[in-house]
């Protein structure tokens, strides 16, 4: 009886252990790749994929970084399609890839001119383990040469200003980063317009052992569903902060009375678009709300003068950016999906593919609203009045 019993309790437990396993397929993390980046082009009617496995070794390190490590392994293949491109890419890899971790998505130019994001898009969204919080960013330099660029002083691969851009958004917002999941919305939005991230490589920087690269935002890439409109870079992009809901801080650079240089630092941005409709005609009035900061400056300046020069230059700036993107065929202010949300009966009338037609006089009014100037330490002679 005794018996009886021991060989059923052995029979309960091996029952117990095969209801309790549930971890049969479970992959050691060591024996795994983690993509972290992707290049995408397209060339000779053949995509190219450049993908980007990096290392753990440095990341959450903040101590003891390995600085002879390496961070990061790339390899390009081309395919008919992206899918056939990839798998030419797990022909000549040790391990399993998991694409948990992919973070960055870089399109070249030609990808973007020959319309072949959305094929892209696709692929990486269907996949149950990639992200809709992946940054994308576009290029017309080789895209496989920012996925091999590490952050100053040898930090980790991760901390790239591509990789992590909120960082130093908060202190430039220059240009406005976008996830995969923005770029999906703005171009399933009625205006059919996304503006990407532009990006090129910065060699300015040098250490004891040569020059560093470094990553730099110069402008935006504007791609609509039906096509790539091209680039806006520099002082053609630079009003475009200005009209940037979250933009959180920029720069202007102008002139006093005494033909001093003054940089004047912009905050608190707060825009708003109004679209003014008098029959099938439609304006739009464009207010912004902000506070400057004067830092560096010669002689004592009235505070009435400087919120006139920040409402003229930024003004300035937002039409120097809406002229420059009119020209070519671009709704750099989204003022299409603006009158869409606000009097949908009017859009319907005008608009061709979700865009209306825009003039250089569409734009009404731009009112620049200073609501107070401040002038930092007060440790010399010269203040702000």
């Amino acid at each position: 009886m005794k018996k009886m019993r021991t060989v059923k309790k052995i029979i309960l437990l091996f029952w117990l252990c095969t209801i309790l396993s549930g971890c049969w397929d479970l992959r050691e993390i060591e024996r795994m790749y983690y993509i972290h980046g992707l290049g995408v082009d397209y060339k000779d009617g053949m995509f190219e994929i450049t993908m980007q496995i990096i290392s753990f070794a440095n990341v959450a390190k903040t101590e003891e970084i390995n600085q002879e490590a390496i961070q990061a392994e790339v390899a390009t293949a081309k395919g008919k399609t992206p899918d056939e491109a990839i798998f030419e890419l797990y022909h000549a890899i040790d391990e399993v890839v998991y694409w948990g971790h992919l973070q960055v998505i870089v399109f070249g130019e030609e990808a973007m001119k020959e319309n072949r994001i959305d094929e892209v898009i696709n692929l990486i969204t269907r996949f149950r383990d990639t992200r809709y919080e992946t940054w994308v960013y576009c290029t017309n330099d080789p895209v496989e040469e920012f996925l091999l660029v590490t952050p100053l002083l040898e930090r980790s691969i991760t901390l790239t200003k591509m990789a992590d851009p909120l960082n130093s958004y908060e202190q430039s917002s220059f240009v406005r980063p976008i996830s995969l999941r923005e770029l999906i919305i703005d171009l399933n939005e009625p205006s059919n317009e996304a503006k990407i991230p532009a990006v090129t490589l910065n060699d300015d920087w040098k250490n004891e052992k040569g020059p560093s690269e470094s990553i730099k935002f110069e402008g935006y890439g504007v791609l609509s569903k039906e096509r790539f409109k091209g680039f806006l870079k520099g002082d053609e992009a630079h009003g475009i902060q200005w009209v940037t809901k979250k933009a959180f801080r920029g720069q202007i650079t102008s002139e006093s009375k005494e033909n001093h240089k003054i940089t004047i630092v912009i905050q608190h941005i707060k825009p708003k678009i109004t679209p003014i409709v008098n029959g099938e005609n439609v304006e739009f009035d464009i207010h912004v709300s902000v506070s400057g900061s004067l830092n560096d400056y010669k002689e004592n300046v009235k505070s009435d003068e400087l919120k006139k020069i920040i409402k003229e230059k930024v003004k300035e700036e937002i039409l120097t950016s809406y002229n420059a993107a009119l020209e070519k065929d671009m709704d750099i202010y989204r003022l299409s999906e603006v009158l869409y949300r606000n009097n949908v009966k009017v859009w319907k009338k005008i608009h061709t593919d979700g865009m209306i037609p825009l003039t250089e006089d569409s734009i009404r009014n731009v009112d620049i609203i200073v609501e107070r100037m401040e002038s930092g330490r007060k440790s010399f002679e010269n203040t702000v009045e």
